[in-house]
């Protein structure tokens, strides 16, 4: 698998000079040590950031005026995804160009070869990383955390991936995905231990299945073979010629519901208490040989008819399309399963394509009475623009009248008055 670049960079704390150095035992180290790398001991590195830490914090309060706040971040971690042919050259690389990136130095830094973990099939999975531990006030008194925005950090990531010449990882802001949560060693530890312990139980579930699996194969066997001598038995061939018996009847039933020719005849039946007959007289090998020919025929008049009904109503039942004609090795394919010694499929198939015509029919039937009842509906609806074009006319008659009623009485009304006032214009001549 192809290892792709990665930086993440996280508040450190003094501890982790032990940790990089390898100085105090570490749970993260399970494999050898020898191929690790640290620029200098703990120690040492703690001498170096408390010297700088003094130097920086004057900065600080010279430029502000000020104290350095509480939670300034005065030290950061970058831990680095690398592969198995880095060396510290090409962490130096990163070192300086952190230092010129963010104006500050880096104190310690490592690389780590044992850690990882081992997967289900005890292979070595070795987690190669870096650890760059660096100051986290500049060489001019300011945070870094402040020039440590989101375009910086996916910026960071492209840069990384070119000085280390490895395939860039997931750029989650451009491809618009969310962020999984980053586990820090513990909890991949804790993580990949589960990831074993569930991959150990499945495992050992299967190993339990497999031998189940086993046992009920075995004792499948052995059924068959007490199957096998029972019908060697003369009460078992009895119970066979009788089961034969009930399975023709069961056929020519349901051909006989269905308005079909019967598929076992007379002869059939005869030929069937002909062989039970010679169960006194036979050796059981020789009758069992009889119902073996005679079982090989049954089977041939089903398929035989199988194939009369896949002809017939291959377009209805959807087992032809388009009226291409049916390939025989399909045919042969259908018959194989649904024509079975333990489960009689084959009166299953030939009910089925019978229910199929049933419901074809009904379904017609159905369809015809749905335009009996869309032809009423239309009927009804025609009767009732009738009726609704008749009703307007009635009304608009009836506004019409009482139009002319109210002009009849607004005549009478303006006669009235005009002869009033004629009368009182000839009362007033006289005077």
């Amino acid at each position: 698998m192809i290892r792709k670049s990665s930086i993440h960079i996280e508040k450190a704390n003094i501890g982790e000079f032990y940790h990089n150095s390898r100085e105090k035992k570490t749970k993260n180290s399970i494999f050898s040590t020898k191929d690790n790398y640290c620029n200098i001991k703990a120690n040492e590195a703690m001498e170096l950031y408390f010297s700088e830490l003094k130097k920086r914090t004057e900065l600080y309060r010279k430029r502000t005026g000020k104290k350095l706040h509480k939670k300034t971040i005065t030290l950061f971690s970058a831990i680095i995804n690398l592969n198995e042919k880095h060396t510290k050259e090409d962490l130096k690389k990163i070192v300086r160009f952190i230092e010129k990136r963010y104006n500050t130095k880096v104190i310690q830094l490592a690389i780590h070869k044992d850690e990882g973990h081992i997967d289900e099939n005890g292979n070595k999975i070795i987690n190669y990383h870096a650890h760059i531990l660096f100051m986290g006030i500049d060489n001019e008194g300011i945070s870094v955390r402040r020039k440590m925005d989101r375009k910086d950090l996916i910026t960071l990531q492209d840069e990384i991936a070119k000085i280390l010449n490895m395939p860039r990882g997931i750029n989650y802001t451009q491809e618009k995905k969310k962020r999984p949560k980053r586990l820090d060693t513990y909890e991949y530890k804790r993580a990949m231990k589960l990831k074993n312990d569930e991959v150990a139980k499945l495992k050992n579930e299967l190993q339990q299945k497999d031998e189940e699996n086993k046992k009920l194969k075995k004792d499948l066997l052995l059924k068959n073979a007490q199957i096998r001598k029972l019908e060697l038995t003369k009460q078992g061939l009895e119970k066979r010629i009788q089961k034969l018996k009930n399975q023709m009847k069961d056929y020519n039933k349901l051909q006989k519901e269905n308005r079909q020719y019967k598929i076992f005849t007379k002869e059939d039946y005869q030929t069937l208490s002909q062989i039970k007959k010679l169960l006194k007289v036979s050796s059981l090998k020789d009758i069992n040989h009889m119902l073996n020919e005679f079982e090989n025929s049954i089977k041939e008049k089903i398929r035989k008819r199988q194939l009369e009904l896949i002809e017939k109503y291959s377009t209805e039942t959807g087992l032809i399309k388009k009226e291409k004609i049916i390939k025989i090795s399909t045919v042969k394919k259908i018959i194989k399963y649904t024509t079975s010694t333990k489960k009689d499929y084959g009166k299953e198939f030939i009910d089925a394509v019978f229910k199929v015509k049933r419901l074809q029919k009904e379904l017609k039937q159905e369809k015809e009475k749905n335009q009996i009842l869309k032809t009423k509906i239309k009927d009804l609806e025609d009767e009732n623009t009738k009726l609704k074009v008749e009703r307007d006319y009635e009304e608009m008659e009836i506004k019409e009248s009482s139009k002319n009623t109210e002009k009849i009485e607004i005549n009478k009304t303006l006669t009235h008055i005009s002869k009033k006032r004629i009368k009182s214009s000839k009362n007033i001549g006289d005077l």
